[in-house]
């Protein structure tokens, strides 16, 4: 676990080096070397310990599986070094996928096709809000107002553009980041 951990605070290192090298010069590629070598250094621990352990007498299958897989994905592993600016780890995708599964497990499943893709599309469109920092309720409030407004019918043209964060205004995006009236 120590390995691990050191191995993630390298990463973590060598990300913010390799950021800040982009940005700047100077005492950025120090920084940037120093990142290297403490990437290098904790990832020669865990080979050294890898070899170490698959060569031992008596290993139970369960880490002889651990380390095949380890063996397996190695280069991967390895490649992080040149690409700092990708995870380690997949969290991030899975913690964004945990509500949409609670959900559905909940829900017991979709039942009909017609069922998943309207799910599906609620999803994509609830996360794309909330990673344009806005307030999930505030903004369908409004989409849904918008709808209406037209008749009860869907948004077509430049009246949904209005509605796309990447197309919004800047003033159309500040409200919908605003929490929901209250009363």
């Amino acid at each position: 676990m120590d390995r691990i951990k050191a191995l993630y605070h390298a990463h973590d290192e060598l990300t913010d080096a390799w950021n800040a090298s982009t940005a700047a010069a100077g005492t950025a590629a120090t920084r940037l070397d120093d990142a290297y070598t403490a990437w290098d250094t904790a990832l020669q621990a865990i080979d050294t310990a890898r070899q170490a352990q698959m060569a031992s007498p008596g290993l139970q299958q369960p880490a002889k599986k651990a380390l095949a897989t380890l063996d397996r994905e190695w280069d991967g592993l390895t490649a992080h070094r040149d690409y700092p600016m990708i995870s380690l780890d997949n969290n991030t995708s899975e913690r964004a996928l945990r509500r949409p599964v609670i959900t559905r497990k909940n829900a017991y499943g979709s039942r009909t096709d017609d069922a998943a893709r309207l799910a599906a599309t609620v999803w994509t469109v609830t996360a794309t809000a909330e990673q344009a920092g806005l307030n999930v309720l505030t903004y369908l409030t409004a989409y849904l107002d918008a709808c209406g407004r037209n008749g009860g019918r869907p948004l077509t043209g430049p009246d949904l553009q209005r509605f796309l964060p990447w197309t919004a205004s800047p003033a159309d995006l500040h409200t919908w980041a605003q929490p929901p009236p209250t009363g």
